[in-house]
C-alpha cells in the first residue's frame, strides 16, 4: 500500500491549486451524489474552465482523478474522492443503476439477462444494485478493461 499524502479533506483545495498552475479557474467542494456506497466522497468541480475539464467524454477529468488518487495514495473506494463536472459522472451512475435494476427485472423474467460491456466503475454499480435485490447474483464475463455482465437467479 501506498503512503497517504493528501488526506480526503484537503482534496478541493489539491484541486483548486493545481488548475491554478494551469491558469484554469475552477472550484471544489463536496457535495453527496445521494448514494455514498455507489459514489462516495463525490468532488464537484465547477467553474468557468470546468468545462474544459469535460471535453472530449472528461478525458482531463480522468487524467485529475488519477493523479489525485495517486497523491491520495489510498485504494479503498470509501477513502477516495471522486471527481463529477456538470453532474455528468452522477447521471452515469444513475443511468447504470437504472440498467442493473432492469436487468434484474429480466434475469425474474428470463432466468438471466447481460448488459453490454461496461468499464470496472460501472460494473461495480450493477453488482451493487443487483446485490440489493433477493434471489440475484451477478458476474463479469471475458476478459479487458470493458466486460459484459450477467445478471442471475441464483
Amino acid at each position: 500500500m501506498r503512503k497517504a499524502n493528501a488526506s480526503l479533506e484537503s482534496v478541493p483545495e489539491l484541486i483548486g491549486r493545481w488548475m491554478g498552475h494551469l491558469d484554469l479557474r475552477v472550484e471544489a467542494r463536496f457535495q453527496s451524489s445521494g448514494d455514498e456506497e455507489a459514489f462516495p466522497n463525490r468532488v464537484v468541480v465547477s467553474g468557468p474552465d470546468a468545462d474544459w475539464l469535460a471535453a472530449n467524454r472528461g478525458q482531463a477529468l480522468d487524467a485529475l482523478q488519477f493523479l489525485l488518487h495517486e497523491a491520495q495514495g489510498e485504494r479503498e473506494d470509501h477513502k477516495l474522492a471522486y471527481l463529477d463536472v456538470k453532474g455528468a459522472r452522477l447521471f452515469r451512475m444513475q443511468e447504470v443503476m437504472a440498467m442493473g435494476r432492469l436487468a434484474a427485472e429480466r434475469a425474474r423474467e428470463l432466468g438471466s439477462h447481460t448488459l453490454g460491456a461496461l468499464s470496472a466503475r460501472e460494473r461495480r454499480w450493477v453488482h451493487l444494485v443487483v446485490s440489493r435485490e433477493e434471489g440475484l447474483g451477478t458476474e463479469s464475463e471475458g476478459t479487458g478493461t470493458f466486460k459484459p455482465v450477467r445478471v442471475f437467479k441464483k
